[in-house]
């Protein structure tokens, strides 16, 4: 019987021990530790005692999802049925003209440029060069982007390319560029024209569903249950603080307990740090941050240059402030709004779709704001509450959402290691570690894996942890399980 520990109870570790159990369920024993009471990583979610939820960022899922509805869907949940769509609109705010501007998506790639041309937020000038540019772009992006353009940042090869200059001082452009939440910086021209390959050609692609409620609930638990219906284990609070190795074998894993349910930034509870021997293999699906924690303990190992581009992956810090209000918002089409202030650049209303919210007569509306922390560390709560809802009064249907009706507001600084995002920036793709690694018995997975998306998403993840648990499966192929031989040999360990 073949052991695999599976660390990270995101979407890449939720994916990867899924498909372990799915193909090899009779000769597989799977375990999932994750460092939180909630499921989820990043894409989590937990509830207040009154009932309010609060995410680590808000996720949305787009049109061209195909893996990961087809996980929720094994473990009995339904993406459509527990999403709502955007129907492709979406409204940016406009510095220039001080005007919020509804951007369409057509069911089409010529749909989608017919209905961008009523887009009011360019000039017909600006839209014509921006078709023009995305003509003489389009012939590399179908034939496969290069890789070499990770080394130039968007704007550079918009200059080149003939991006009229006026449109960077758009919020249109701007927004496009920031959706990976690189922003104060530039993102790497083939992180987002990988991104528009596979996203932005039109409206089922790019169609936004907004999740019915907090992800863990609706669809990590779900997930989870499925897991342990096969015969997986799935243990929380369990953080890993070291690795240990024998030249270029993995031994070891040194494991501790967690403090906090939520998000903290405690050290393990002191004297839990355990040693874990009892495994054949080991799949880490934690953020490179984390991963270069861990590697700081394990210096023969941060030395090799398959894990050491995992140190060099500079994170970003996600930023999160939930607003409850008294009053109901009335904007005509229920979307994201793009283009607010930064550093909380992005807003949506969870009240419509958040099944938690429905009944719940104490909340109009139940807002989200979104953004990254950098160059904005010293602003502090109430000076981001000010700012975040200052913008938002400037758009349509939000003018009347005075501070007096503000039920209850939190900010969300994801700050910790397992919190942050990785950069899409220039150069970044040089760095990035392939699933497999020189140490004997240890995987990678997530979105931040070199995976054939290279941009990161959920369904990036999903599509990691699948990738990652196959290629542990083709390995145990050709070699006997070795759990027994490694606990009479080197002493019976956790697990």
């Amino acid at each position: 019987m073949h052991r695999v520990l599976v660390i990270g109870g995101g979407p890449a570790g939720l994916s990867a021990a899924e498909t372990l159990l799915r193909k090899r369920g009779d000769d597989i024993q799977v375990t999932v530790l994750t460092d939180r009471a909630y499921l989820g990583g990043k894409a989590g979610s937990w509830e207040h005692p009154d009932g309010r939820v609060v995410e680590n960022g808000q996720h949305i899922t787009m049109g061209f999802y195909k893996e990961l509805p087809a996980l929720l869907g094994r473990a009995g949940v339904s993406h459509r049925g527990t999403t709502a769509s955007n129907h492709g609109r979406f409204v940016i705010w406009e510095d220039r003209d001080q005007r919020a501007h509804e951007l369409r998506l057509g069911p089409s790639t010529l749909g989608t440029l017919i209905d961008g041309f009523q887009y009011t937020g360019w000039t017909l000038r600006e839209k014509l060069g921006f078709c023009a540019t995305i003509a003489r772009l389009a012939p590399k992006v179908v034939a496969g982007v290069p890789e070499s353009w990770d080394d130039i940042c968007l704007s550079a090869l918009c200059v080149e390319y003939g991006l009229p200059h006026s449109l960077f001082a758009t919020n249109g452009f701007r927004c496009t560029r920031d959706a990976q939440l690189n922003y104060p910086g530039e993102i790497s021209a083939y992180s987002m024209l990988m991104t528009i390959k596979k996203a932005g050609r039109d409206f089922l692609t790019a169609e936004a569903h907004f999740p019915g409620g907090g992800m863990s609930r609706i669809w990590w638990e779900p997930v989870a249950k499925h897991i342990e219906g096969m015969g997986g284990r799935v243990l929380r609070m369990k953080r890993l603080v070291g690795l240990e190795h024998r030249g270029d074998e993995l031994t070891g894993l040194i494991i501790g307990e967690s403090q906090c349910a939520e998000h903290d930034d405690e050290p393990c509870l002191h004297g839990s740090e355990r040693p874990w021997r009892g495994f054949d293999e080991v799949i880490l699906a934690i953020p490179p941050a984390a991963l270069a924690m861990v590697l700081e303990r394990t210096p023969g190992l941060a030395a090799l240059p398959a894990l050491a581009g995992a140190r060099k992956l500079r994170p970003v810090v996600p930023l999160g402030l939930h607003v409850w209000h008294r009053a109901m918002a009335r904007p005509k089409h229920r979307t994201v709004v793009a283009g607010m202030a930064p550093p909380l650049e992005f807003v949506v209303d969870n009240k419509p779709f958040f099944e938690e919210y429905s009944d719940d007569g104490r909340f109009g509306a139940c807002l989200h704001f979104v953004g990254q922390e950098a160059g904005y560390e010293d602003l502090d709560d109430e000076a981001l509450l000010n700012r975040a809802m200052g913008a938002l009064r400037r758009i349509p249907g939000y003018e009347h959402l005075d501070d007096a009706g503000i039920h209850s507001w939190q900010v969300v600084r994801n700050r910790r290691a397992h919190q942050r995002y990785w950069n899409g920036e220039p150069g970044s793709l040089k760095h990035k570690p392939w699933p497999t690694t020189p140490v004997d018995r240890l995987w990678l997975a997530g979105d931040w894996i070199r995976n054939g998306f290279d941009f990161p998403c959920m369904e990036a993840a999903v599509h990691s942890g699948t990738q990652t648990a196959e290629l542990v499966l083709a390995s145990l192929e050709k070699r006997p399980g070795r759990s027994d031989e490694l606990l009479a040999g080197r002493g019976r360990g956790r697990g």
